[in-house]
Formats: C-alpha cells, structure tokens, sequence
C-alpha cells in the first residue's frame, strides 16, 4: 500500500521554528516592498511635503488636527455604545464601564470640536508637563543604569522642552501641537523615501545579479 504524503508545505510550516518564521516573514516583507517601492516613495514625498506646508500654518494645523481627533472621539464613543447596548455581558459591569467610558469620550469630543483653542490650551499643558515629568524621571534614571549617559541626554531635552512649553504657555498653544505634528509627517516621510530608495538599489541588484 502506498504511503499517503502530505503537502510538502504543510510539513515545512510544522517543522519550522519561529526564528526561520520570522525571516521568512521578513523575507516576504523585504520582496514586497522592492515591489512596490514606487508606491512608498509617492507616500513619502506627499508626507514631506504635508509636513513642510503644515509648518507654514501650525495653528491651522493646531486646530485642525484637534478638531479629527474629536472626530475620532466621538466615532469612538459611537462604537463604545453599541458595544455597551448590544454586547454580551453577563455581569453588567462591563457595560457599565463602556458606557460610562463612551459618555466621557463623546463629551471630550464635541468639546474639542466646539473649542478647539481651548483644547488647545489644555493639550498643550499637557504635552509640556510630560515632557517635563519624563525628563526627570529619564536623568534620575540615567544615575542608576549602566552607561547611562545617552538616557541622560535625552532626560535633559526632554526637560527643556517641556520647561519651554510650560514657560510659554498658553502663548504657545497654538504652534506647539502643529510644529509636532509637521515634525512628525517630515519624519515619517523622510523614512519612507529612504526606504523606498533603498528597496529600489536592491530590487536593481537582484536583477542584475539573476
């Protein structure tokens, strides 16, 4: 009697470990981004350049970006409802908690809709005063770990930008948020094309090479 075999596939994925998963993952991330590097470079140069013009309007950006934040708060809170409503919970305590968490969400979301500059503000004193608690905390730190020197560092400019922020603030509101985002956006941008570019050389020098 013939020997049923099984799928040459299925027996590799059951032999494998994770360590050859994960390049294998890797390797199926790597060819599908020389695929389609062309895409990743036009998403990097339209982020750049939304985060170029963005520093050109920061309070704009400021306002804007609160205002989709309270959007997305309140499609959160939405969701949060039916969830609570419609959900199973065999306790009640659960959908208590949704609901009640889906109230503050839509409660802070209309506000940050209806008043943004003041929003503003109150983000604003937050972001400076974690800036200024994390700088602390990371140059403490820095005493206690190994080679610390790098967490220090990074402590200090922590430090002064929340300092800053807390000195200017609420002079700054308005640009504070704007300036991180656009920040943001050159970033993430910058990457991008850099990724794209390099996912280019490669995919060149596989087919040079095949």
């Amino acid at each position: 009697m013939d020997e049923v075999k099984e799928p040459s596939g299925v027996r590799e994925n059951e032999a494998m470990t994770p360590e050859e998963y994960r390049e294998e993952m890797a390797k199926e991330q790597m060819a599908s981004l020389m695929a389609h590097w062309p895409w990743y470079l036009i998403l990097g140069i339209v982020l750049t350049v939304l985060g170029v013009v963005g520093l050109g309007m920061l309070p704009f950006l400021t306002l804007a970006s609160i205002a989709v934040f309270g959007v997305f708060l309140i499609v959160g809170g939405i969701m949060l409802i039916f969830a609570g409503l419609f959900g199973r919970d065999e306790t009640g305590g659960t959908r208590v908690f949704q609901l009640l968490l889906a109230v503050l969400y839509l409660a802070v979301g209309v506000t940050m809709i209806e008043e943004p500059l003041m929003s503003a503000r109150v983000l604003t004193f937050i972001l400076g005063g974690a800036f200024f608690i994390f700088g602390i905390l990371k140059i403490l730190m820095g005493f206690k770990v190994q080679n610390g020197g790098l967490v220090m560092f990074s402590g200090v400019i922590d430090f002064f930008i929340g300092g800053m922020i807390l000195a200017n603030w609420p002079e700054w509101s308005p640009w504070v948020i704007g300036i991180f985002i656009a920040v943001e956006l050159i970033v993430a941008g910058a990457s991008f094309v850099i990724i794209s570019l390099g996912a280019r050389s490669m995919k060149k020098e596989a087919e040079i090479g095949g």
